[in-house]
């Protein structure tokens, strides 16, 4: 995702990847250490005005959040 920012549908495609990924509790723990909140936040706040990158991460977010830690580090990374 960090290499092709700028194309919407990767953005949406590794979203969508990461928000049933992160179904799996030990997948959150290891989503959220290699990365994946900043780059979900990242291909949202780069495509703003794109459909589906937004409810995939948005999805994806809400499913890395149900875990305390990630919780935290999403809101302190501007995720809400």
């Amino acid at each position: 995702m960090e290499n092709h920012l700028e194309l919407a549908g990767v953005q949406e495609q590794g979203c969508g990847a990461l928000r049933i990924l992160a179904v799996n509790d030990d997948n959150k723990v290891k989503v959220a250490q290699a990365g994946g909140i900043k780059a979900v936040i990242s291909g949202m706040e780069k495509h703003q005005g794109h459909a589906g990158v937004q409810k995939h991460g948005c999805g994806a977010l809400g499913n890395l959040a149900v875990n305390d830690h990630n919780e935290v580090q999403v809101a302190q990374a501007g995720g809400i």
